[in-house]
């Protein structure tokens, strides 16, 4: 069969290179539970193949961070709060300062974008609209594109100069779970190999990977969901770099159940959402035993004063907490990929206990294709 492409306006024919899309064929039909709970609890290996990256090109990459005037996230959404991650993770390990624009944000500052700006774009499907706009301007101007994503052959992934892709397979449920594990993973590993050091950061996150099976305790999330399903408000706090999970858990449980959630650093708490507080008024504090821990505790802690009814995800319980969901000790900077997984199960069973669709979201679409 042959194939012609013409342009619309000239009328003349335009020379395109026909690329063949690799396609796995795969069931659409779940039987006997939904996709999002599949999808939550596939991350132990999630976390495992998201590390099955080139080790060259993450070197090269990383040698383009550390050379970079300015580096800058782009991302919307769940793969911003990855972001916010990634962030904290090459200031922490690599030492290199770079900034998280909100991709719809982002074409009002690419004045300041140039030929020594690299920019980090994250989306899941590699067709988010904002995304794409922001990266295509960044490009005129010189920048260097480097694309996190999860779909091969998308539009993200043909106009980045570097492509890193999750492998963790398609993701069905609109709310977006082992592609956020997927995308820390890569970004753990940029910042590892900054240091020279990819071969220890691959080890320890598979280590991260077998303790996840560990932390998913079904009976209590559901349990606690019952408990829940009737309230109207949830703060979700935390310090440093689980500041962006506290989000990333507010944004899960308000796409799922319907309900107001926010996320917010603890020490915001003060400025104007304590006002908020009252008898009842659901707060969980993501404080794991870091660096942060005291500082979250005493935010907590003003809350309950107020009538808060504090849940804890810590891997040390304490008085203070109503509701205490363990998680495992770990290395500081890997909190992240441990405190995500009850507050995306809570979300999950809180949908299903209002009876709402955990994969169908009402308003909400897989793909944000459009501005």
């Amino acid at each position: 069969m042959t194939i012609k492409i013409f342009d619309v306006g000239t009328k003349k024919e335009i020379n395109k290179k026909i690329e063949e899309v690799k396609f796995e064929e795969r069931e659409n039909y779940l039987k006997g539970e939904h996709y999002m709970l599949k999808e939550i609890l596939e991350q132990q290996e999630t976390v495992k193949k998201a590390t099955e990256q080139d080790e060259q090109k993450l070197l090269e990459t990383a040698m383009e961070i550390l050379r970079a005037k300015n580096v800058i996230f782009t991302a919307c959404g769940t793969a911003r709060y990855a972001a916010i991650i990634g962030r904290y993770l090459f200031s922490k390990i690599a030492k290199k300062f770079s900034e998280v624009i909100m991709a719809h944000e982002f074409q009002y500052f690419v004045d300041s974008v140039d030929k020594d700006t690299l920019v980090i774009a994250i989306s899941q499907s590699g067709e988010t609209a904002d995304v794409l706009e922001g990266v295509k301007k960044a490009k005129e101007n010189g920048a260097k594109i480097v694309s996190v994503t999860n779909v091969e052959n998308s539009s993200l992934d043909r106009i980045s100069d570097k492509i890193f892709f999750l492998n963790c397979g398609p993701e069905i449920a609109v709310a977006s779970t082992k592609a956020f594990t997927g995308q820390l993973v890569v970004l753990y590993l940029l910042a590892f190999a900054t240091i020279y050091k990819i071969q220890e950061g691959k080890i320890k996150l598979k280590e991260i990977g077998d303790k996840i099976k560990s932390i998913i305790d079904k009976d209590i999330l559901k349990e606690l969901s019952e408990k829940l399903k009737d309230k109207k408000d949830f703060y979700f706090i935390a310090r440093g770099i689980d500041f962006a999970i506290a989000s990333e858990g507010a944004l899960k449980l308000k796409e799922l159940s319907y309900a107001h959630a926010e996320g917010m650093p603890a020490g915001e708490l003060k400025h104007g959402t304590l006002s908020l507080i009252e008898e009842g008024t659901t707060v969980i504090a993501i404080c794991p035993k870091d660096y942060t821990y005291e500082e979250t505790l005493n935010n907590a802690l003003e809350a309950k004063s107020r009538g808060g009814f504090i849940i804890g995800v810590s891997d040390e319980g304490n008085e203070i907490f109503d509701v205490w969901i363990k998680i495992p000790k770990v290395d500081e900077i890997f909190y992240p990929l441990l405190t995500i997984i009850p507050l995306q199960l809570l979300a999950y069973y809180l949908a299903v206990a209002k009876g709402n669709n955990p994969d169908k979201p009402r308003n909400l679409a897989k793909s944000v294709t459009v501005k």
